[in-house]
């Protein structure tokens, strides 16, 4: 028998067949389009195909950020590359805004907007977080206030809590660098913000990426399966996974399958009263 399955719900004690997979997510993957080189050894249907897409891409932009200038704008689209595979978190939003002004020409709004954008999601991070970890020395310094604009507190208590992984705890320092520099006062940003503007958006896009990523090779995620990501069984518990990682997943078997429709993502599973609890690797194997 199939059952409809809804994101984010909590598991049961017949539940050991089955891991969280991550779906709801963001993403735009159109800059890629853009910057293919059409090859003139394709097949004609491939390189019609493409063509057609890139078209396509270049037609949704003038709607969006419209015409005036858009060789530029478009350029600054392409140049900002593809938004990362994301689970819904604490920076979808802001993030697209900072990507569009870039895109429009708005550079130190841009840059403003991803310096301060990493800081909100430290600051998001310590005080969802700061609660599990009460008996920790960095406690004392953060329990109290509702916001934060020391980071390298947030990061030292992030990097000690096992939060943030080592490349996202240097990802934010150079983060910090760059937001230093811009916020304060600088004549060099009169004449080009562009460069710093573009630098910041990459940064917090590769600490995104790091962080958040609904794909990749993170220790959280069971390895060894193509084309999905699933959640190791010992993860769960995990107080950054069950805050940030489980509310976008679906807690399914391997027998699931994933139908798009115009209402989002509706995920079907193989119900079974099965209580056997598999481990990831049995799982990854396909055994139920």
């Amino acid at each position: 028998m199939r059952i409809v399955v809804l994101p984010g719900g909590p598991r049961q004690d017949d539940d050991g067949n089955k891991r969280y997979r991550p779906v709801m997510m963001d993403f735009d993957a159109r800059a890629n389009i853009l910057a293919t080189e059409v090859q003139d050894d394709w097949e004609p249907s491939i390189r019609e195909q493409w063509h057609e897409n890139q078209a396509k891409v270049r037609r949704e932009l003038i709607a969006h950020f419209g015409e005036h200038g858009f060789d530029a704008k478009l350029q600054n689209f392409i140049d900002l590359g593809a938004k990362p595979f994301s689970i819904l978190a604490y920076h979808n939003q802001f993030l697209e805004q900072a990507r569009f002004a870039f895109i429009i020409g708005a550079y130190y709004p841009a840059l403003v907007g991803a310096c301060t954008l990493g800081e909100r999601i430290l600051n998001h991070l310590v005080i969802n977080l700061r609660q599990e970890f009460a008996t920790s020395p960095h406690y004392k310094h953060l329990y109290k206030k509702r916001s934060f604009d020391n980071w390298p507190k947030m990061i030292d208590a992030l990097r000690d809590w096992e939060v943030l992984l080592p490349p996202v705890v240097n990802g934010f320092i150079a983060l910090n660098s760059i937001r230093n520099n811009s916020v304060h006062f600088r004549h060099e940003l009169d004449k080009d913000a562009r460069e710093p503007a573009l630098e910041a958006i990459r940064l917090l896009e590769r600490i995104i990426d790091g962080q958040f990523s609904a794909f990749g090779t993170n220790h959280w995620f069971i390895p060894n399966i193509t084309g999905a990501s699933f959640l190791r069984r010992e993860v769960e518990d995990l107080p950054f996974i069950r805050l940030v990682f489980i509310p976008n997943c679906f807690l399914i078997s391997n027998r699931h399958q994933m139908h798009f429709t115009y209402d989002g993502v509706m995920v079907t599973d193989e119900f079974s009263d099965s209580r056997r609890e598999l481990t990831d690797e049995q799982f990854a194997s396909g055994e139920f």
